[in-house]
């Protein structure tokens, strides 16, 4: 076989389980519209997504796993589009842009938080903020304690049914959240 036939192969199975992955995070959150997640069975999320389970456990160890690989998607398109809010001074603007990014997956974290899984949501960025192992025990802190009120606000506004407006949330947590220094 020549080289160019298998890196045909190889790219044909990137974009495979490409598809796989996006079917069965399709089909979680159509599922978690209808259904407890808890109810919700790996048997159940395979036939939804036209998936076998074989191909589900050759990507995700569990579906809190699948669901975790949904929250960090979701997470690090958020932190593409607005930047890091450990790397640049934060300006309302930034909170602007954060809440727009937030409202444009206000669906599925809406499907996560009625779910009764704020707590995983908070989790899974919790790990994503403590990357760094270098940072030192009081910036892991301030990490920690700023991240949380902002999520915690995130999960209020979404549960709460988007009741003020961006501009109203954003220029709140500007102004609840910007006083602290750099972190």
């Amino acid at each position: 076989m020549t080289d160019k036939k298998i890196n045909g192969l190889i790219e044909h199975n990137q974009n495979l389980n490409k598809i796989i992955l996006e079917s069965l995070e399709e089909s979680l959150t159509n599922l978690m519209k209808h259904k407890s997640y808890q109810l919700i069975s790996i048997t159940e999320l395979c036939m939804h997504a036209g998936v076998s389970r074989m191909a589900f456990y050759n990507n995700y160890q569990s579906k809190d796993n699948l669901l975790k690989s949904i929250i960090i998607k979701s997470t690090q398109t958020i932190i593409t589009n607005i930047g890091s809010p450990f790397r640049q001074i934060i300006t309302e603007e930034w909170f602007v842009k954060l809440f727009k990014e937030v409202n444009h997956f206000s669906e599925t974290l809406k499907l996560i938080f009625d779910a009764g899984l704020e707590y995983t949501y908070l989790s899974v960025i919790n790990e994503i903020v403590l990357q760094d192992k270098s940072l030192s025990s009081l910036v892991r802190i301030s990490r920690l304690t700023w991240v949380g009120g902002i999520i915690n606000t995130i999960i209020y506004w979404i549960k709460s049914q988007k009741k003020e407006t961006i501009s109203e949330i954003a220029s709140f947590c500007y102004n609840s959240f910007s006083k602290q220094t750099q972190i």
